[in-house]
């Protein structure tokens, strides 16, 4: 699970506006934020600057260590 489209709506952009700041698709966002798509690493930090957050904060599940 990921926290983009909490964090998104928190931000006050659509996904649009979100796909013009990091140069993907509205498509892809929606596809992540349902998590029908596991971002690219390089995504995840065009992601996360753009809503000036840390990749950890968009995708806690990432974050914690698994056992």
């Amino acid at each position: 699970m990921n926290a983009l489209k909490e964090i998104r709506t928190k931000a006050g952009l659509s996904q649009l506006d979100l796909a013009k700041k990091t140069n993907i698709a509205p498509a892809e966002i929606s596809r992540i934020e349902n998590g029908w798509l596991y971002p690219y690493p390089g995504w995840r930090k065009r992601l996360a600057k753009a809503l000036k957050v840390s990749e950890g904060e968009l995708f806690p599940d990432e974050a914690r260590p698994h056992a």
